[in-house]
């Protein structure tokens, strides 16, 4: 478009038309700003860059997309580790009566900060996400980090209370059978808290040790050791197990049934998938792996993508924010 541009003696350039519409030459306006953070959250750059063209007709750099998305998720993570440094424990005297808590982990493809000529070296790095849903609701809350697990605990703890946890309200958590899963649970849930080994997990190490059990006939032994532990004889498959382990000398690798019974032997407490059923609550952790999926994976798993850690966690954080339907306040 053509401007006129205006200078006195006394005065530098005067822009009329940009001063009233409110934007700089080589800036951005607040509106495109979100339009490209929008699309920056959900595609690669230059993707986002044709989706503008697509949808609004002129084009935009890459880099404008990159900076305009980057600045959003600084302002996501400050939002959020301001929620953070919260106490979690401050709860509502009324709540949902039972909030549904799951955590899993996701493995992050990362390189190291340098010149980006030539094959910097990457390592896979595991994010962790934690998802809370009070029962019967659909709306689920999340929470993301790369730190360590104690970081994960306080976060799962705000992602449940923002699920609508209260002072009597019970925790029904699932996920995989991790040690530091149920540490974490009785740490921040306490007494309130019934952790529950992922029916799916267990799943595969007796499909892995179906074979070795019951060589001609692997998966009816595999259905009937699902029955036993929805009906609560976990100690029956534990026996079942005992009786077919292999030699003490066998290598780990080739001891799928050795493997199946010190699993389920250190997490018979956890094991009460009864219960879980009889109060019509899950017993997989569904919610935390399509979690995973629309909330992390499908932004920060793009083949051949690799991200800065510092980079991968405040994008991390800007998808949590607008999974948690909390978008507006950026911009509000």
């Amino acid at each position: 478009m053509e401007e006129r541009i205006w200078r006195t003696r006394l005065s530098s350039y005067q822009r009329p038309f940009a001063t009233r519409i409110g934007v700089r030459c080589r800036s951005l306006s607040r509106l495109l700003r979100r339009v490209l953070s929008d699309f920056g959250a959900d595609h690669s750059f230059a993707t986002s860059v044709a989706k503008v063209k697509e949808h609004y007709g002129f084009e935009v750099s890459a880099d404008a997309v990159r900076q305009s998305t980057f600045k959003a998720a600084g302002q996501a993570t400050q939002l959020l580790s301001k929620d953070y440094a919260s106490d979690y424990r401050a709860l509502p005297a009324k709540g949902a009566d039972c909030v549904i808590a799951e955590v899993d982990g996701s493995m992050i493809c990362t390189v190291n900060p340098g010149k980006r000529s030539g094959k910097r070296p990457r390592q896979w790095r595991e994010i962790r996400l934690a998802a809370a849903q009070a029962k019967d609701c659909v709306e689920t809350f999340y929470a993301a980090t790369f730190g360590d697990v104690d970081q994960v605990g306080r976060r799962w703890g705000h992602c449940v209370k923002a699920a609508g946890r209260g002072l009597e309200s019970d925790i029904h958590c699932v996920a995989d059978g991790a040690g530091w899963i149920p540490l974490q649970s009785d740490q921040v849930f306490g007494n309130k808290g019934r952790f529950l080994c992922d029916f799916f997990h267990v799943s595969e190490y007796l499909s892995a040790a179906a074979v070795g059990c019951r060589p001609h006939d692997p998966n009816r032994w595999r259905r009937t050791q699902h029955a036993r532990l929805r009906r609560g004889a976990s100690k029956l498959v534990v026996g079942e197990l005992e009786a077919h382990l292999e030699p003490a000398h066998t290598p780990e690798e080739l001891a799928p049934v050795r493997a199946a019974h010190r699993y389920l032997s250190n997490r018979l407490d956890c094991l009460d998938y009864p219960g879980a059923i009889a109060r019509d609550l899950p017993i997989g952790s569904g919610l935390v792996e399509s979690g995973h999926r629309h909330v992390l994976q499908s932004r920060l798993k793009i083949p051949g993508s690799a991200w800065l850690l510092e980079n991968a966690q405040s994008m991390a954080q800007l998808r949590v924010l607008r999974s948690n339907r909390r978008w507006h306040e950026l911009w509000n």
